[in-house]
């Protein structure tokens, strides 16, 4: 019995083991080894080259050495943190060292496993209430300053294409001109943009364009337009009660979200005020304030024509979820009066609605959106054939992964009327583009599901589908978008290039017409008559041939001689012919 006693006694005295923690530790040194090898080498992790270069006696004392230092610290707050960031930080630089979205996806997965089998109850973090907004002005900063750089280098660097650039760029020439959005190189002749698509909304940046007359202030401006809906959404982080820190986190996801970016990048479009707009509309809609809700719906109407759709969905939205009928019955039914009429007056006066977007859907012909209706309540399976197809699937799975699927996740049915524009706008139609992150099409269902992810957050409140969510957009944007930073670079190494074409830009005058090649015509824009050259059939003074890729639709040969005179010409850069 003596000697079981001295026993015990000896245990007490001997420093408990916890073995979980030293597993835990011994993982999370092998991956910030991991991750510096990755980050240290000028060779990419999937080139077996890579393993060569990796002596695995000095990788093993490294680990062991820096497990010795981890075991050192009793922080196990710190611990948890650093496990999270290490692990943020080696996906972030696996997929941006290879952009496969597939990869991304893993590394998604990978650290969602590990998150959620960390114990996040030790961590305390708490933040003042100001640190939200101060995020959220870093954000736009950063996120404006991100891709309005890079399509400004873009521009400069004479990539930019006429559709849809080149045509933005000549209606706010003109609009500043004459105050009417008037294009040519949109239809090949002379017409009002809003006989394509009805959007007075750009009106609002006018001013500030005629304070800056430069294209590059539309680039700028965009990505100042979509970054400012982080404002509406901390407000309804805050309607909801969610903690400074759920705030933050929403901020960097709204932030990084991949379709914003992605939407950005294809240049200025009226799409892009659908961001902030419709989480304008949805706040107020829940503070009940009339005023502001109608202000709202009108400019929201007056982005496009099909902005009614997200218009009415909201209205109906919140007429099963509050009890101001009149208001929201009221802002439904003048949705579908300006739809009807817009779409009316775009048929009659304009260049027509664009409904072969959903021919698979009007099985008659006519063109007509009723039919699409009626096909609809016809025959309901098929429309998950149009729906779920496996570039779509794609697309579905960049759109959620980002915010862990929690649009869904609600045992609240009514908040999936607000699916209705993911369903309605992206998936439902045959036209690729919508489906497509890398364009504008979006900006407004986006808005919505980071909307319902926070609305079902504040009921689910479990920081681990939080932090996935967080860590998840982060790998995916870095993902994505990361190789743009390559810009910089081409900027730096298309400097002579730019400096010839620039100059052979420069010997057309201002109030001459032209004809330009796609990718030169935005640098032109800024005149009363331009066509793009691929396109058109009209007669121009001046002719500008983009000489740096080969194409079938126009020769340099076409232009000697032939009644044109050569004003300039750069083998491999570009020819400027003007017609005598």
């Amino acid at each position: 019995m003596e000697i079981v006693n001295r026993i015990k006694r000896l245990k007490s005295k001997l420093p408990t083991v916890d073995v979980r923690d030293i597993l835990f530790k011994l993982l999370l040194s092998w991956v910030l080894i991991s991750a510096f090898y990755v980050a240290s080498s000028d060779i990419s992790f999937v080139n077996t080259f890579f393993f060569e270069k990796i002596k695995l006696s000095v990788f093993i004392v490294s680990v062991l050495t820096l497990w010795v230092i981890l075991c050192k610290i009793r922080d196990k707050s710190f611990i948890r943190i650093l496990m999270i960031l290490g692990l943020l930080v080696y996906s972030i630089l696996g997929a941006v060292g290879y952009t496969d979205f597939s990869f991304s996806v893993g590394c998604c997965i990978v650290t969602g496993i590990v998150v959620f089998l960390t114990d996040l109850s030790e961590i305390r973090l708490k933040v003042h209430w100001s640190v939200p907004w101060i995020m959220a002005g870093a954000l736009i900063v950063g996120f404006t300053f991100f891709v309005g750089m890079i399509c400004c280098l873009y521009y400069q660097n004479h990539w930019t294409s006429c559709f849809d650039f080149g045509i933005f760029s000549q209606m706010f020439y003109h609009m500043k001109e004459s105050g009417l959005p008037l294009v040519t190189c949109e239809r090949d002749r002379l017409l009002s943009h809003f006989a394509v698509h009805f959007s007075p909304i750009y009106y609002l940046l006018l001013p500030i364009y005629m304070l800056i007359p430069d294209p590059r202030t539309l680039l700028v401006m965009q990505a100042l337009i979509v970054a400012s809906g982080v404002v509406p959404l901390l407000l309804i982080c805050k309607e909801h009660k969610l903690s400074d820190t759920a705030c933050c986190a929403f901020a960097v996801i709204y932030t990084l979200y991949p379709c914003f970016a992605g939407g950005c990048f294809t240049y200025i479009h009226e799409n892009n005020f659908l961001a902030p707009l419709v989480l304008w509309l949805v706040y107020f809609c829940e503070k009940g304030k009339t005023v502001p809700k109608i202000i709202f719906t009108v400019l929201l109407l007056s982005v496009k024509e099909d902005a009614a759709v997200y218009v009415a969905v909201i209205a109906l939205y919140f007429l099963f979820t509050d009890k101001n009928y009149k208001c929201n019955i009221s802002i439904l039914l003048l949705s579908v009066v300006y739809f009807i009429t817009v779409t009316n007056r775009l048929a009659k006066y304009g260049d027509g609605v664009m409904t072969g977007r959903y021919d698979n859907y009007i099985y008659d012909g006519s063109g007509s959106l009723i039919t699409m209706i009626f096909a609809v309540v016809k025959n309901p399976v098929y429309v998950l054939s149009q729906s779920f197809t496996e570039e779509k699937l794609l697309f579905i799975l960049q759109m959620l992964l980002p915010l862990m699927f929690l649009p869904f996740i609600t045992k609240n049915p009514k908040r999936f009327i607000l699916i209705i524009p993911f369903l309605l706008i992206n998936l439902m139609t045959n036209y690729q583009w919508q489906y497509n992150i890398g364009f504008q099409y979006g900006f407004g269902s986006g808005a919505l599901l980071i909307y319902l992810a926070a609305v079902n957050y504040s009921e689910l409140k479990n920081g681990k589908v939080l932090l996935t969510a967080l860590c998840s957009s982060a790998v995916i944007f870095f993902g994505l978008y990361y190789h743009r930073t390559d810009y910089f670079k081409s900027y730096e190494e298309a400097a002579e290039q730019r400096e010839i074409i620039d100059k052979a830009l420069s010997l057309i005058p201002e109030n001459a017409s032209v004809a330009s090649s796609t990718f030169l015509l935005p640098n032109l824009s800024q005149r009363d008559e331009i066509y793009e050259l691929e396109r058109t059939d009209k007669a121009a003074e001046y002719y500008v041939l983009d000489l740096r890729y080969q194409t079938e639709e126009y020769s340099e040969w076409d232009y000697i001689g032939n009644g044109f005179k050569l004003v300039y010409y750069k083998e491999g850069a570009v020819g400027v012919y003007k017609r005598v």
